[in-house]
């Protein structure tokens, strides 16, 4: 028995599934895999998915797709554009950068544009996705992403979508 409620959604949401949503990896993951992660959506907390995002890498990897479900949590968008903004690592912006595209949030675009100069400036690689991810916003100043990344991100932001809620994908559809 785990006595640390934190250690205890670290060993049941975060150990099995972090590897299989780093980076682009959520695009290769298996449906039952995007199906247990589902679960967990509907049932964390906002608290635990900031503690979570505030975390180290596997974990901010984890707490961007439970974000999706708290989209109207300000905590939890200040917590996924905090931690895209000091991420700096391939690892994690692909999952931050989703994540912050999902939750329609005004302070996307700004966070994606901090990022986007962050990563071209150190080369971490996710530059692209950035791109992509800023396309979204008919305000933003990025360069445009090229096929390949749109096609990538779009994938990415279909699979966060599918985490959502089921009552909130239903409103969406508008689906009873």
């Amino acid at each position: 028995m785990i006595d640390d409620p934190w250690s205890e959604l670290t060993a049941r949401c975060v150990r099995p599934f972090y590897g299989q949503l780093m980076g682009v990896n959520a695009l290769e993951a298996t449906p039952s895999v995007l199906a247990e992660v589902a679960t967990f959506v509907d049932t964390v907390r906002a608290d635990q998915v900031v503690h979570l995002l505030r975390s180290g890498w596997r974990e901010q990897v984890v707490g961007a797709w439970l974000s999706v479900a708290h989209e109207y949590d300000e905590s939890v968008i200040l917590a996924v554009s905090n931690a895209l903004e000091t991420s700096q690592v391939g690892r994690t912006a692909p999952a931050l950068l989703t994540a912050l595209v999902a939750l329609e949030t005004p302070i996307a675009a700004a966070s994606i544009t901090r990022y986007y100069e962050a990563d071209v400036a150190n080369n971490w690689g996710a530059a692209g996705l950035a791109r992509a991810a800023a396309a979204r916003f008919p305000q933003s100043t990025i360069p445009k992403a090229s096929a390949a990344d749109t096609e990538t991100f779009l994938a990415l932001l279909v699979i966060a979508n599918c985490l959502k809620p089921a009552a909130d994908q239903a409103a969406a559809t508008g689906d009873p």
